[in-house]
């Protein structure tokens, strides 16, 4: 399918280069400030508000706020619970104890030596093992009793027993012989160094001992008054009468003390601090305060946020943004997704984009060449960049360099003719998208001005535009692919002199089908060959065709390629 220009311009129906411009750019300052308000914190907070304010919940909510009071509220049951307990006997006597000199006393005393001492003592006196003592130390005053006596009435028994003995002993009948020949004396004799006379003897140098008389002292003395602990017992009963030790142990056994140390960091105790804290505090006051308020909703959150949100409603930037949301094409700018860009900025041609000649040239040969049919040269010094500009001079002018001959290869070529190309086949590649670009061309026939695509090899070859005909309102579209041979279907679109301004040349490529456009009217569509393989960005001028060569260019104002978003 095909457009007729011609009619489309008599009645004016094609848009001028610019109002499509001016039109676009105002759209996109239209869509950045709609965008940059959407994302305001003005709108932010309207839609937040909006989402609230106009509903029954607010309203109910409202309702809510206004039906809120003191008694039978969170703060009122917690005053009323503060009240009992601060007037409970126990919270009361936990307080009197908490900070009073006696407990102050009670606990300095409880760490003192003379607690401890008088504990110490306490724990022996009332124990058995002070009984057992005193009846220990009777029990071996008896028994030691007992053995003096058995000890001193075997000696009394023995002494009288051996009287005899100690008779004759040192008597002078000794020496006597008649004396020596009796039978007392053989007695003497014979007991003299017996056993019995030497454990006699022993025993009485013990009974007449000066020790022995000061064991019997000893023995004699064994009373619990004169032990170490008949005075303790003495310091035990005078500490018991102390008064600072009757006043820690009456302390100590007392109910209010015994209150104290249950509710000592108990969980009572915390919850009422934490309820006295609470009500003291101007948190509290002020709830109290609000709730005992009549119209309690003037002084809410929602109020203000009500108030915030009619200030917004009024506002101009909204009312101006609804009216966009409700009627805008913004929808064009979101279709597409920008993937490439070039508004000839710059003083040279951005190697980062493009490379100049054609592709295989720079990567097989690292040099410029050309189809052997053309009759001219590209040269880098034939593009020209100036005022956000790129032109592609063609021109007569020597000039010497390879052709390529399919049938012969590469030779070199003497040439009367330079102009220019440039690519984007190292950088940027693209299956499926918008490409676009805005041209001014000459018309000087033989000369040919394009706008292309072109994929890895000679096909696929799509012509966006291409600017070769003898009339001035003549340019032709077309469509290259292999299908075990090169296929070429052109169309040729008249109507325009497309020599005296810029246009648009662009082209939609979706999976199925091509779609030609001029100042977004479409001039062709084609389902047929559809390339499906990244291509990329072409635009040249040249000479394939006998003529007489007049200097002439096509200027380029911007390259642009869009993918559609997912």
């Amino acid at each position: 399918m095909s457009t007729n220009l011609t009619f489309l311009a008599m009645l004016g129906r094609i848009p001028k280069t610019s109002v499509l411009e001016e039109k676009e750019n105002k759209l996109k300052k239209e869509f950045e400030e709609y965008t940059a308000y959407q994302e305001s914190e003005e709108y932010t907070r309207f839609k937040e508000l909006d989402a609230f304010i106009p509903t029954k919940e607010f309203e109910n909510l409202k309702k809510e706020i206004n039906s809120k009071k003191y008694p039978g509220s969170e703060p009122f049951q917690k005053e009323k619970k503060y009240h009992e307990l601060k007037k409970s006997k126990r919270i009361k006597t936990y307080y009197q104890v908490k900070d009073s000199k006696e407990l102050k006393d009670y606990e300095n005393f409880k760490t003192s030596e003379k607690l401890a001492n008088f504990e110490e003592l306490n724990q022996f006196f009332t124990s058995p093992e002070f009984e057992d003592f005193k009846k220990s130390l009777l029990a071996q005053k008896v028994e030691k009793t007992k053995e003096i006596k058995e000890k001193q009435a075997k000696y009394k028994e023995l002494k009288k027993q051996y009287k005899w003995y100690f008779k004759l002993k040192g008597s002078p009948k000794l020496e006597n012989s008649k004396f020596q020949e009796t039978d007392i004396y053989k007695r003497y004799i014979s007991f003299d160094s017996s056993d019995k006379i030497n454990s006699f003897t022993k025993l009485d140098k013990e009974v007449n001992s000066p020790e022995f008389k000061a064991y019997i002292d000893e023995v004699k003395n064994i009373k619990f008054e004169k032990t170490e602990e008949f005075k303790k017992l003495q310091e035990y009963k005078s500490l018991k009468k102390s008064a600072d030790i009757k006043q820690y142990y009456k302390f100590r056994d007392s109910e209010k003390l015994k209150i104290y140390t249950e509710l000592f960091e108990s969980q009572e105790i915390a919850d009422y601090e934490t309820l006295q804290e609470y009500i003291n505090s101007y948190e509290f006051k002020e709830e109290k305060k609000y709730l005992l308020t009549k119209d309690k909703y003037k002084l809410s959150d929602e109020f203000k946020q009500e108030q915030e949100y009619k200030e917004l409603v009024k506002s101009e930037k909204l009312k101006w943004f609804k009216k966009l949301e409700k009627h805008n094409e913004f929808a064009k700018l979101d279709e597409w997704e920008l993937t490439f860009e070039d508004n000839f900025d710059d003083k040279k041609l951005n190697s980062e984009k493009w490379m100049s000649g054609y592709y295989w040239g720079k990567n097989l040969l690292n040099d410029d060449y050309v189809q052997v049919n053309e009759k001219q040269f590209f040269k880098e010094a034939n593009l020209e960049l100036a005022n956000s500009n790129l032109k592609i001079i063609t021109k007569p002018e020597k000039a010497q360099g390879k052709a390529w001959d399919p049938k012969t290869g590469f030779y070199v070529k003497e040439f009367d003719y330079t102009s220019g190309l440039i690519n984007t086949g190292q950088y940027f590649r693209q299956q499926y998208g918008l490409f676009k670009a805005k041209i001014k061309v000459n018309h000087s026939y033989p000369v040919h001005h394009a706008f292309w695509l072109l994929g890895e090899k000679i096909t696929p070859e799509i012509d966006i535009f291409k600017y070769s005909k003898k009339s001035a309102s003549q340019m032709e579209i077309a469509n290259y692919w292999d299908n075990g041979s090169i296929i070429a279907k052109k169309q040729t679109i008249s109507g325009l002199n497309y020599s005296k301004d810029y246009f648009i040349y662009s082209l939609e490529w979706t999976k199925d089908k091509l779609t030609w456009k001029l100042n977004d009217i479409v001039l062709y569509e084609q389902t047929e060959g559809v390339p499906q393989e990244p291509m990329y960005i072409v635009l040249s001028s040249g000479i394939a065709n006998e003529g007489n060569v007049s200097p002439c260019q096509m200027e380029v104002d911007w390259v642009r390629a869009y993918k559609r978003k997912e």
